[in-house]
């Protein structure tokens, strides 16, 4: 029988419903293509598959059979070796009755992943200890259980011509041998695979056809082949997105008409430059050259400002609000947090108030949250109503019902990461006239540097902007690591931070919880406010910030502490960004192996805002044990300064991870496409995907109608919720 990739995996011969609702729970495999679309994980490269009487000393080898058992015990220390091992030992028997046996030294999780009936290849080379032959430490991959009727014999003559084994995520029931063997009857059962990619393109990138790749990545006779299949599956993956990303741009401008946002000479965005007390940075003029541009054409702005911190977003973005306000029309500015849209408010406020802020023929400059007084609310929507207000900060009350702008021009969103592309084009049609076709010209911004190639991926719609100049004066925030090891180095950090205050300087210290928490070890912020204000700090101030504050006693707490009526911040990672002090020259954070590498980054970018030497402390293990993976981790945050660079290290370190969420943009995740490694591939699609929008924006070229399928099979649901495809 012939298999469709459409048909159900209940097709598939063995394959009943209970089998079918494990595969679909566990790894949602529903059909066909969803099973040859589940990629091994890795290859488990078995050498030749031998019986144990077969084997030669020394030698490398794979042995199958069945676990008989397994015994532990404890090694006392020998020689230089000071401490003991658990040793583990299995005895494993082949099909043909020969039995050889298995050990690991401090591995005893082996004895549950590999309990007492299954049946194992293990590779690895032969050694003989005390007349028996065994594996020390061999790779070991489960392929089922003798109640399952898997039969090692069987196993062994099935394997013996085929070295890469794939191994695949598994799930409750459904082993990994289990899933091969599925894929092998999907692909003895299904035909040729159309290709969705003109062959063109395949030879223009020397890539292999579509049938070919997903045979090799299952089946891959060597590690050449493997690498062959994965290159074009993952060409497939990047390419899929940034035509979906591209064609949403494409669509999107194509239904709307830009503003005129230029540059006035002699208007409020010239004589804001003209009053800064700094001169602009070369990469601040650079963004206001690539923004004027933008705000010129008939084309909407579509534009991510990314910097890192301290390179001066924030004053690029109020250049662009103002070119907005010297057209006649209004701009606003979305923060995620309202501690940042009070610290935006703030700052644009101090960098305007030479031009007159909400004074009569002034700018009016208002501050719009979900803490904002029913009153002022009413006040302030009617203002917007009107056309009164030049500049509005504000958190998600943006969004809401009933906020309306008499001509938005320009709208600013801060830590785009924060919210989702539906989002973004909610607040951009948030005009009074709902029947209008413009559409103001949109600068999203963010302080988390990202790798080009991630850039190129995940803001695939946008054109970037790059600050990668710090203004004069600023200086590398220095930077250390302290586990309990060295815990003699906190008592010095305590004095240090007390002789700071008595500068009159400042110091955060963050924490990963408000209250204690049941589920996790760590420090709570409100324990640490109590214990610094009682001791350590006694002298100094401390004030205390967290979520679950009223509005009113965050901003008394900030207040004490840009004063300098508390030396000490107390808080959690809601002073992660827009928290500006330039008074602040340490930050402490505690459990730092709770935050990733760009939230460590952020929250040292409270620091070093000023002229004096500034310093971040990073505490980790003292709530726990500290994992090696966590521990290279902050070391790389501590060795490098460089958001940008620190942004490769991370995604080096831990891939790409859930790039795009429902809330970000609703596209899948990466499976073997890896933004660190095919950055090629990034640039290769993305180039080819312009090139063909370019020539055919709506992809109705009947060559295209394999692109068209495959993008609308990927993403249709996500683009239709943008209002960016129509799909009849």
């Amino acid at each position: 029988m012939t298999l469709e990739l459409t048909d159900p995996v209940t097709a598939l011969p063995g394959v009943g419903g209970v089998t079918a609702r494990r595969l679909a729970d566990g790894l949602g495999i529903r059909t066909v293509e969803e099973l040859l679309r589940h990629y091994p994980r890795t290859y488990h490269d078995a050498g030749e598959v031998l019986d144990v009487a077969e084997v030669a000393e020394g030698e490398p080898a794979t042995l199958i059979g069945e676990v008989r058992r397994w015994t532990g015990r404890r090694v006392p220390p020998r020689g230089r070796r000071r401490r003991s091992l658990d040793l583990l030992e299995g005895e494993v028997r082949q099909a043909s009755g020969n039995v050889f046996r298995v050990t690991y030294f401090n591995q005893s999780f082996r004895r549950q992943r590999l309990p007492e009936g299954s049946v194992v290849a293990f590779s690895g080379v032969v050694k003989r200890f005390r007349h028996e032959l065994q594996l020390a430490a061999p790779e070991a991959q489960l392929l089922g259980r003798v109640a399952d009727d898997v039969d090692p014999d069987a196993a062994a003559r099935r394997l013996e011509h085929q070295r890469l084994l794939a191994v695949y995520p598994a799930t409750e029931g459904v082993t990994s041998f289990a899933l091969s063997e599925l894929v092998e009857a999907a692909l003895a059962g299904i035909g040729p695979l159309g290709d969705w990619v003109d062959p063109s393109i395949l030879d223009e990138e020397g890539l292999v056809d579509l049938d070919t790749a997903i045979r090799c990545i299952h089946r891959p006779r060597d590690h050449a082949e493997r690498r062959t299949a994965r290159r074009r599956l993952a060409f497939d993956e990047l390419f899929g997105l940034q035509l979906g990303v591209q064609w949403r741009r494409v669509r999107l401008e194509a239904e709307t008409v830009g503003l005129d946002n230029a540059p006035v000479d002699g208007g409020a965005a010239e004589a804001f430059l003209k009053v800064l007390p700094f001169p602009p940075t070369a990469a601040q003029r650079r963004a206001f050259d690539e923004l004027g541009g933008d705000l010129a054409s008939q084309r909407a702005m579509h534009r991510l400002l990314q910097g890192d911190v301290g390179s001066g977003k924030t004053l690029v973005a109020v250049w662009a609000m103002l070119c907005a306000v010297d057209n006649g029309r209004q701009a606003a500015l979305m923060a995620p947090t309202a501690v940042l849209a009070e610290q935006h408010h703030r700052t644009l406020t101090e960098l305007l108030a030479p031009l007159g802020v909400n004074v009569l023929d002034g700018l009016r400059v208002e501050l719009l949250t979900s803490a904002t007084p029913v009153a002022q609310r009413r006040r302030i929507l009617g203002s917007l109503t009107s056309g009164e207000v030049d500049l509005i900060v504000g958190t998600h009350a943006l969004l809401e019902e009933g906020v309306r702008f008499a001509d938005l021009g320009v709208t600013v969103i801060d830590e785009q990461h924060r919210f989702g592309v539906a989002q973004r084009v909610t607040l951009m049609e948030k005009s009074a006239d709902a029947a209008t076709t413009t559409t103001p010209d949109v600068l999203v911004m963010t302080a988390t540097p990202i790798p080009r190639s991630l850039a190129l991926t995940v803001y695939g719609d946008l054109d970037v902007t790059v600050l990668d100049e710090l203004p004069p004066g600023r200086q590398p925030v220095v930077t250390a690591l302290i586990t309990p090891e060295e815990h003699g180095r906190r008592a010095r950090v305590y004095d240090f931070v007390r002789r700071e205050a008595a500068q009159g300087r400042r110091a955060f210290v963050v924490c990963p919880f408000v209250d204690p928490s049941d589920v996790a070890d760590g420090t709570a912020v409100v324990d640490e406010h109590a214990r610094l204000a009682d001791g350590e700090f006694s002298e100094v101030g401390v004030a205390l910030v967290h979520g679950r504050m009223t509005p009113a006693e965050k901003d008394a707490a900030m207040t004490a502490f840009r004063t300098g009526e508390a030396a000490v911040l107390v808080a959690t990672t809601v002073v992660e960004v827009g928290v500006d002090v330039p008074e602040a020259t340490m930050i402490l954070i505690e459990d730092a192996e709770r935050f990733g590498v760009s939230q460590l980054h952020q929250l040292r970018g409270r620091v070093g805002r000023g002229t004096d030497r500034s310093y971040c402390v990073l505490f980790a293990g003292w709530s726990g044990p500290l994992a090696d993976d966590a521990r290279r981790r902050l070391e790389v945050v501590a060795a490098n300064s460089d958001g940008f660079a620190l942004a490769e290290a991370d995604l080096e370190l831990r891939g790409e991870g859930q790039l795009f969420g429902r809330a970000q943009s609703g596209i899948t995740d990466l499976r073997l496409a890896r933004l660190s490694r095919d950055r090629d591939l990034v640039a290769a699609t993305r180039r080819i995907a312009a090139r063909i929008l370019a020539t055919d924006p709506g992809l109705d070229d009947p060559v295209h109608a394999g692109l068209k399928s495959e993008v609308l099979r990927r993403y249709e649901d996500d683009l239709d919720a943008l209002g960016a495809l129509e799909t009849g």
